[in-house]
């Protein structure tokens, strides 16, 4: 007993450990530099929001290769060298949106650079948590810690940008600062995440008794057939998952244009805002830590996609009311925003959970079909506000959260999973 309590003494301090930066690289790049630089710019070189949908539905695609990377990294123990490569992959993709200046041949290139680059962190850096068989409170604690520093890159990024804007930086000069930090969060992760990465191979190998076998001969190497994916109750996750993705990333990959347009609020107003949601998520990222160590992992991410239906209606329904007050879109905005401690903190481990197969190809595939909605989402958005304005973009973000909550109570809670102990 008293081994088990040093044990259990000795893990609890590492919440927080310093390879969570990729995280912080994806908070800054994903939360704030796309969002808040791809569209409008895009925008503005084009004359066409729909141009921007279809940036940013790139972006989306190109991380549907998250089982593909999420594979890799089982099969040849490469883990750290994916995670790290996909945080210097953002810094690349930024500094080829400066050298592309307003020459819209090259925005595909470079959002398929930024997609790839999303999806490799994305599928990976979960995996140093839920890959440990860890239990319920120290997962939860883990996660915690870890997702704490993707609102903790929000805010810096949306900072940064809402700084360069009102000094009057050029959008070249601005994607140039974003390139920048995630070049410097690159070398950080890399050289922060050796001992974390021989922790979790140790872990996942374990079952590779002769020494002798590499790590590409492991339980994790073995083959998984499509319709074991597909046609399982981790298929269902998935389906929710996309339909949750295109309410959120759809509404997000539109953001910097519909606050401006819907309810006037000023670009450098959005990007303060967007620093704000990443404040009050490190806030709510607590509560949510500890309702998932409590309740577990699938109640967590259910209420995260309750918040994302009520913000996302409410976001449209204030729009579609002539001269209703700015601040309740604001509030929805931010309550739509707030859902995502509750849904990103739950997600990677509710995809173990119902999964049959290695924790890397699991949330590789998580990874796919959020990157499947995001790209519907942001494809349908930029068609949607072309043809309807951009409220309309709301509106799908409500209707697809409203399918995935369906899909939830109906399918999903009836095969809860087993939850491992609380401690």
């Amino acid at each position: 007993m008293a081994d088990d309590l040093a044990a259990t003494t000795a893990e609890r301090p590492s919440a927080l450990q310093p390879w969570m930066l990729a995280n912080v690289a994806m908070g800054a790049g994903f939360s704030a530099f796309i969002a808040l630089l791809i569209p409008p710019y895009v925008t503005e070189v084009t004359s066409d929001a729909s141009a921007a949908g279809v940036v940013m539905a790139l972006i989306s695609l190109a991380a549907i290769l998250g089982p593909v990377l999420g594979t890799f990294a089982d099969r040849h123990a490469a883990h750290r060298l994916v995670m790290s490569g996909g945080v210097l992959g953002l810094a690349i993709g930024f500094a080829a949106f400066a050298f592309a200046s307003k020459s819209a041949e090259f925005f595909a290139i470079d959002a398929i650079i930024l997609g790839v680059s999303v999806a490799a962190v994305s599928a990976v850096g979960p995996v140093f948590i839920v890959g440990l068989g860890l239990s319920r409170d120290v997962e939860a604690r883990r996660m915690t810690g870890y997702s704490l520093a993707m609102p903790a890159g929000q805010v810096i990024g949306g900072f940064l940008i809402g700084a360069a804007a009102t000094a009057g930086w050029s959008y070249s000069a601005r994607f140039w600062l974003a390139s920048g930090c995630c070049l410097l969060l690159a070398i950080a992760t890399w050289f922060t995440s050796k001992t974390p990465e021989e922790q979790l191979h140790r872990v996942m190998y374990a079952a590779t008794d002769d020494d002798s076998t590499s790590s590409t001969e492991s339980t994790g190497a073995k083959k998984v057939p499509l319709r074991q994916i597909v046609v399982s109750m981790f298929g269902l996750f998935l389906l929710i998952s996309v339909l949750t993705s295109v309410a959120n990333n759809g509404i997000n990959s539109q953001i910097s244009n519909i606050m401006p347009n819907v309810y006037g609020i000023s670009e450098a107003e959005t990007s303060t805002l967007i620093s704000v949601a990443g404040a009050l998520n490190m806030v709510l990222f607590i509560p949510a830590g500890r309702l998932m160590a409590k309740r577990g992992t699938l109640p967590t991410y259910s209420l995260g996609v309750i918040m994302r239906l009520v913000g996302a209606l409410g976001m449209a329904v204030v729009g579609m009311i002539s001269g209703a007050p700015a601040l309740i879109a604001v509030a929805f905005m931010q309550l739509l925003y707030q859902a995502n401690p509750f849904a990103r903190l739950a997600q990677p481990g509710t995809a173990v959970r119902f999964a049959t197969f290695p924790a890397g190809m699991a949330n590789g595939w998580l990874i796919a079909g959020s990157a499947l909605g995001g790209f519907a989402g942001a494809l349908l958005g930029g068609v949607l506000a072309d043809a309807y304005g951009f409220n309309a973009v709301n509106w799908m973000g409500a209707a697809a959260a409203a399918g995935s909550i369906a899909l939830l109570v109906l399918g999903l809670w009836p095969a809860k999973p087993v939850e491992p102990d609380a401690e």
